[in-house]
């Protein structure tokens, strides 16, 4: 699964096509087909739940790898994490599969930011170097993107 807010779309798309690559070059040997899904393609209306539960119900937890990506934004808040995103993540950590965080550092206008979503995002990482990798330390790659090119 691909998690992240919304202003990482260019980095989603790297996901995407990397994995089409890696499926080219690598699927018929090791028997394996990885799929970027995401729950802005995977996900359908339903009732009865919180938007976030839904998507929990719906996509993660069919999904073995997550991958992460963030730049400017933490996301939106839910019932009980900082964002969806966050939320993903850690539920999915919690049952033991891989994943792979990245931290955008690409130049960005100050003026066309959310201050308080930067802050928050910080407190993640932060976070995220230590708990996550201290939770499940052989399984969780965090790195960082320094421009769109080499994130590639």
């Amino acid at each position: 699964m691909i998690a992240s807010p919304g202003d990482v779309a260019s980095e989603r798309t790297i996901v995407r096509d990397v994995i089409y690559e890696w499926n080219a070059v690598h699927s018929n040997t090791r028997k394996i087909v990885l799929l970027p899904i995401g729950w802005e393609s995977h996900s359908s209306p339903e009732m009865g739940g919180t938007p976030q539960s839904i998507i929990n119900n719906q996509v993660l937890g069919k999904c073995d790898l997550m991958i992460g990506v963030f730049w400017t934004r933490i996301g939106t808040a839910t019932d009980s994490f900082v964002s969806g995103t966050v939320e993903e993540i850690e539920r999915h950590i919690q049952t033991g599969k891989p994943a792979m965080l990245y931290f955008s550092s690409q130049p960005v206008a100050m003026d066309t930011v959310d201050l308080e979503q930067i802050a928050k995002l910080k407190v993640f990482k932060n976070l995220a170097g230590v708990v996550l990798c201290l939770r499940v330390m052989t399984v969780t790659l965090i790195s960082r993107i320094n421009s769109i090119v080499t994130f590639n």
